[in-house]
């Protein structure tokens, strides 16, 4: 998920949750404001009414009261005015049904002061009010006021109340709030319509200043370093800016263009180093031709003169003839190593293969077992194959991957010369398409030193005149040619595993693998 995108979304969850949180208790403290005031104004509209029929009531003027209770009603918000008596009877109404009627005392109006065991003589002002729910499901609010017995109520000889009664009765007053809901529900509309147009007014703003600031220029840089990462170090960013992520920029052009003197002058330096490893490789590889060379062309040269005196001998006896014989024998030998030494060299310096075909890997193995089983008798080593069952066929061309095996399997022999097994393993990976071949022997092994230059051309570890540390070379070279790889381990003592990697091309049957041994007679086992 882009880092912009990140942003956005936690600035819209953080918005969206603090203005939820702050709509919802500005809509509630609005609400209950309202409902307060509306409470307050209700209980002073209580006392007019109560003041306004006190006189009425003092002089006993029950039409002045109807009168002032029917003007009352007749004002938008008033559902009902009543007064009840202290027995619960209704003496006053503006519904001329509930005129004389009775209430018990578990009403909800008479549940206010009555609601102990001894009623109630004063009652707080948060207590005169309730709210109830009318038929059509909409609120009223009911509030009473007590109706003391005040001095002129029982002073006056036309009254026949006792002084010590405390209330008289209680004005029951019930208003509509229907209008202040309204209010109430267009406040909290008014309230979300305004979070929700700055949420998106905020956010909007806060999108595009996210594109335009920070996901456009870091989308640049991204795309900056996945052209350095490919190599592209002419790619410059085109950001002109004068903070943070300008200062950035301009670092990162700065550093591609270091990058790229960098580069330059690596190149420089190892096309240099390139060109003197080749001149000591071509240094050291004369040095061992002339090593190679100059060691059999003195003894040709020795024995050549030797006989040239002996042949001007007057006096050539048998057992003359025989010694110049034997020293020819010699330079004929001599000069077939020398031969050797300028093949091998051809070998490893051709970087053209020949014709490709589709041959049989098992075949060339074969042949190549045929072509040592005569050492393998003579060092009596014992020779198992454990080939994958089937034609494994690959690309190649069937003379030099001959050529290859054939030294590995030259180097395996001379490894054993008391003895032991040589191992042929082949096995296919289909997924990969890879052809594997193990060639292990149980031989004197290789130290970790000369493990390391194995296929180092000219390097060798066998005595003088045995070998001039080619045939690996040659043989690396080859299979490289294949697309293919070779390596080995070897633990010194013990043994040694060439293992040669080729591309598959098919194979035409997939069961595990056949195995066989060719005894030190050279005979099969099957």
């Amino acid at each position: 998920m882009p880092l912009g995108l990140k942003f956005f979304i936690a600035l819209f969850l953080v918005m969206f949750v603090g203005l939820a949180t702050f709509t919802f208790i500005n809509v509630r403290n609005e609400a209950r404001d309202l409902l307060e005031q509306v409470e307050l104004a209700a209980l002073r509209t209580t006392d007019l009414i109560k003041e306004s029929i006190h006189y009425s009531m003092l002089i006993n003027r029950k039409e002045d009261i109807h009168q002032i209770f029917q003007n009352f009603s007749q004002m938008p918000g008033f559902e009902v005015i009543r007064i009840y008596d202290k027995e619960g009877e209704v003496i006053f109404t503006t519904r001329s049904e509930e005129a004389a009627t009775r209430v018990t005392m578990n009403s909800e109006a008479c549940q206010v002061c009555h609601r102990y065991p001894e009623p109630l003589k004063a009652l707080a002002t948060k207590e005169r009010h309730r709210i109830i729910t009318a038929a059509d499901e909409h609120r009223i609010l009911a509030l009473i006021n007590p109706i003391e017995n005040e001095p002129a109520c029982y002073g006056s000889g036309c009254h026949l109340h006792p002084d010590e009664k405390f209330i008289l009765g209680v004005l029951d007053v019930q208003m509509s709030l229907a209008t202040v809901d309204a209010d109430i529900a267009r406040s909290r509309s008014q309230t979300v319509l305004a979070s929700v147009i700055l949420v998106v007014s905020v956010l909007s703003v806060t999108g595009f200043l996210i594109w335009t600031l920070i996901r456009a220029p870091v989308r640049k840089l991204t795309e900056g370093t996945r052209a350095i990462a490919k190599g592209n170090l002419d790619y410059t960013i085109p950001l002109q800016r004068r903070d943070e992520i300008g200062e950035l920029a301009n670092s990162f052009n700065s550093m591609t263009l270091e990058l790229k003197r960098t580069r330059e002058e690596l190149g420089h330096i190892q096309d240099h180093l390139i060109q003197m490893e080749k001149m000591a490789s071509l240094g050291k590889l004369c040095a061992t031709v002339a090593h190679e060379l100059n060691n059999p062309l003195g003894g040709i040269l020795t024995y050549a003169r030797l006989s040239q005196r002996k042949l001007a001998s007057p006096n050539l006896t048998a057992e003359r003839i025989s010694s110049i014989q034997q020293d020819l024998s010699i330079v004929a030998d001599e000069t077939s190593r020398c031969g050797s030494v300028v093949k091998n060299l051809l070998l490893f310096s051709k970087r053209q293969i020949g014709e490709f075909a589709v041959v049989d890997l098992h075949e060339i193995l074969e042949r190549c077992t045929q072509l040592v089983e005569h050492h393998l008798k003579l060092n009596n080593i014992e020779l198992v194959k454990t080939y994958q069952k089937g034609k494994v066929e690959v690309i190649c061309d069937r003379d030099q991957i001959q050529q290859a095996f054939l030294a590995i399997l030259d180097n395996s022999v001379e490894a054993m010369p008391h003895g032991g097994t040589l191992s042929i393993i082949t096995n296919s990976n289909l997924r990969k398409k890879k052809l594997k071949i193990q060639i292990q022997d149980t031989g004197s092994g290789i130290s970790p030193e000369d493990l390391v230059h194995i296929f180092e051309p000219f390097y060798t570890t066998k005595k003088e005149g045995k070998g001039v540390g080619l045939g690996l070379s040659v043989c690396y070279g080859i299979i490289e040619r294949h697309g293919g790889k070779i390596d080995v381990n070897s633990v010194a003592g013990q043994g040694s595993t060439f293992i040669i990697e080729l591309p598959l091309h098919s194979i035409e049957n997939k069961r595990p693998f056949e195995k066989s041994q060719i005894s030190t007679k050279g005979h099969d086992r099957r």
